[in-house]
């Protein structure tokens, strides 16, 4: 991963972290991935596809995007992991989120508007809720169930750049999202 790499993304609380760290080494996934599990300080939700090598136009240009965003808040309940070879020939170990929220694909929506209207049709593509684990994993991982699911809310959007040995996220830019429209029930017990 070595040019640097511009995109809007969500970056979990450290609470999501820990508990994504927790079902990883629950199931020895960190064990089985070794210095292929993708850092996770860098675990993120992408919002849109990347610019490679972005100058200074770019990085101005999608600093006006992220200002005019308009959308709500979602939570994403990550259920399962699981794995699949990209057309690259690569394995990926991705924790996924169940079904596709309707408040997700609102928020998706309005982003790749956003970034056609800003002349960025190209980096405007469909993403799914998901966190991707590993980008080169060493075999196929059989599908595991992760129970209780982790709710992570996406209060914020950010823009970041990713570069560097080791390679991290910077954001130069967050704007927070709208307040939720029907966020998950909480179950409390009954005694």
């Amino acid at each position: 991963m070595s040019k640097p790499r511009l995109f809007f993304a969500a970056l979990p609380s450290p609470s999501v972290v820990a508990a994504m760290q927790a079902v990883v080494h629950a199931h020895k996934l960190d064990l089985r991935l070794g210095r292929d599990l993708f850092a996770p300080e860098n675990w993120h939700q992408s919002l849109s596809e990347r610019i490679f090598d972005p100058s200074d136009a770019d990085i101005e240009s999608l600093m006006t995007v992220g200002d005019a965003i308009r959308a709500h808040a979602c939570t994403l309940s990550f259920n399962r992991i699981d794995s699949q070879l990209t057309q690259a020939g690569k394995i990926q170990w991705t924790l996924r989120a169940r079904g596709k929220p309707k408040a997700f694909e609102d928020l998706k929506a309005v982003v790749q508007a956003a970034l056609k209207q800003a002349g960025h049709p190209d980096i405007a593509t469909g993403v799914t809720p998901h966190v991707t684990l590993s980008y080169g994993a060493p075999e196929m991982l059989e599908k595991i169930d992760v129970s209780p699911a982790i709710d992570w809310t996406l209060d914020e959007i950010m823009l970041v750049i990713g570069a560097g040995q080791p390679y991290r996220y910077e954001v130069i830019g967050r704007w927070p999202l709208l307040p939720e429209i029907d966020p998950p029930q909480q179950q409390f017990g009954m005694f």
